[in-house]
């Protein structure tokens, strides 16, 4: 049987947006929270030789011993995965702290709805239909999985009731373009997906990351979530709350 959950904490919420340039942006915090690189530049360097040298002698076993193994081949085999288990490691000594502060701060811990499996899905297309920006595209793959938000969530799941407070899931459509001032949706409010947000109707400004976690926490706000449960609710906000601004919403 697992922990039964704490009692509530009683402890303000938050909205929490996770990204790539900026690891977590918290909607009550003036900074983002940034993950470290995973590999030193050393180390980088290092395993991007290794990988070079196993493809050479991967090669040379198929032309040369019958595609057999040889023992060079399986010591690199294990270098590579002693590099990439460090890097696992750090990852998940940075979420572990990270998803432990989000639960032990707040009362419930409001984040978006992600399909990881979706937004990383290769761009490669088929011989008929060939992809575009494909090597573009695994970059920003392979930084988002760096990131590991199906990770956070998973511990948010059950870290969230250990510490007295709840997880909330909101739709992630739109969060990014919404002003959290006054509620207005629009595509030219966030030119270029960069960093900055500037509202086209109320001319706010405000970090990009920052206003979308803003505008979780107003949707998240409204939820009524029953802090025994062991799933979390998601959040499906009606047309007239969208429209509400945010400095109206309940806490």
């Amino acid at each position: 049987m697992g922990a039964r959950p704490a009692a509530s904490n009683g402890l303000p919420g938050c909205g929490v947006d996770f990204g790539v340039a900026c690891s977590a942006y918290v909607s009550d915090e003036s900074s983002p929270r940034l993950l470290p690189p995973t590999l030193t530049a050393g180390e980088q360097r290092r395993l991007l030789g290794l990988e070079r040298r196993k493809a050479r002698q991967v090669r040379w076993a198929k032309r040369h011993n019958g595609g057999r193994s040889s023992r060079r081949l399986r010591r690199t085999i294990a270098e590579i995965a002693r590099l990439r288990a460090r890097q696992a490691r750090r990852r998940l000594d940075f979420t572990h702290k990270l998803t432990t502060d989000l639960a032990k701060s707040h009362g419930w811990v409001a984040i978006e709805d992600l399909q990881v499996k979706r937004m990383t899905a290769s761009a490669r297309g088929t011989v008929l239909a060939p992809g575009r920006n494909v090597r573009a595209k695994a970059g920003l793959n392979r930084a988002i999985l760096d990131n590991a938000p199906g990770e956070r969530r998973r511990q948010l799941v059950y870290k969230a009731p250990r510490f007295g407070s709840q997880l909330r899931l909101v739709p992630p459509a739109f969060t990014s373009q919404t002003c959290s001032a006054c509620g207005r949706h629009d595509l030219e409010s966030r030119p270029g997906c960069g960093r900055v947000f500037a509202c086209t109707a109320c001319g706010h400004l405000a970090h990009a990351d920052l206003n979308a976690a803003l505008v979780i926490e107003w949707i998240a706000a409204g939820q009524a979530v029953d802090s025994t449960r062991s799933h979390p609710w998601v959040a499906r906000p009606t047309k007239s709350r969208m429209r509400e601004p945010p400095g109206d919403r309940v806490a």
